[in-house]
């Protein structure tokens, strides 16, 4: 049952800027080529399930992002 958003970015789009990951490091990391991905305590790499009370803070890095490519899983 999914209770939150599922976060993800597309890496393709990903400008390696770290704008999201220095701002929220809870859900965003670089990974070894430089590229954000989210998680969830080191897991659920790209696949992040947002809870409904970050759902904002995350909205927020993907509407600032550089790249626009911090998306929510339709």
């Amino acid at each position: 049952l999914i209770m939150g958003k599922i976060a993800y970015v597309n890496k393709d789009d990903c400008t390696s800027c770290n704008q999201c990951a220095d701002n929220l490091p809870k859900y965003f990391q670089m990974d070894d080529n430089d590229t954000s991905e989210t998680h969830i305590n080191g897991g659920s790499i790209n696949n992040a399930e947002i809870p409904d009370s970050d759902i904002a803070i995350v909205q927020k890095e993907m509407d600032e992002c550089p790249g626009e490519c911090i998306l929510w899983k339709k």
